[in-house]
């Protein structure tokens, strides 16, 4: 299969976008008739959701960006996911320490939402970052050995022999 080109991309992201649109304008005037059905084409695993995700990734995917400082922070992100889903700090973030349900109804409460994400993104990064120096000092010394004796050399012309008595 030949790759997509940049123009058929394009138009894979507007059928997409045109199929929402056209539900989007049949939902409205279903609903100037008295014909309430919401939006529903909108939510996880509809195919215009995914037509112009598909399309988006690919779109994405030919673009090159270098920055030293970008490129080492992402080396973080799938540590950072790990941290905050496992089970144990899922409960200490989202019950113990950041309790957004308090955060509801209140002035301003989408800035400080957004404060507490990137606070924990940070700490994450941070930790992972910590991780990386020590696995640099221990296990990525030598790759592949995970003990002292890993690639230790042996003294040539050295043999044991068994004493017998």
């Amino acid at each position: 299969m030949k790759p997509f080109t940049v123009k058929q991309i394009w138009l894979v992201i507007s059928i997409g976008l045109g199929f929402f649109l056209l539900y989007a304008a049949a939902s409205a005037t279903l609903s100037l008739l008295r014909h309430d059905m919401g939006i529903f084409i909108t939510s996880h695993w509809r195919l215009p959701v995914i037509i112009v995700g598909f399309g988006m990734f690919l779109l994405f995917d030919r673009a090159t960006f270098h920055n030293r400082t970008i490129n080492r922070i992402a080396q973080s992100a799938f540590a950072v996911y790990l941290i905050t889903d496992y089970a144990a700090s899922e409960k200490l973030l989202w019950v113990r320490l950041f309790n957004l349900q308090n955060l509801y109804q209140q002035p301003l409460s989408i800035l400080q939402i957004l404060g507490i994400l990137l606070a924990i993104y940070v700490a994450c990064t941070l930790l992972d970052f910590i991780r990386q120096a020590l696995f640099a000092v221990t296990i990525n010394r030598r790759r592949g050995c995970w003990s002292t004796y890993c690639g230790a050399r042996r003294p040539t012309g050295f043999t044991i022999t068994r004493i017998r008595h």
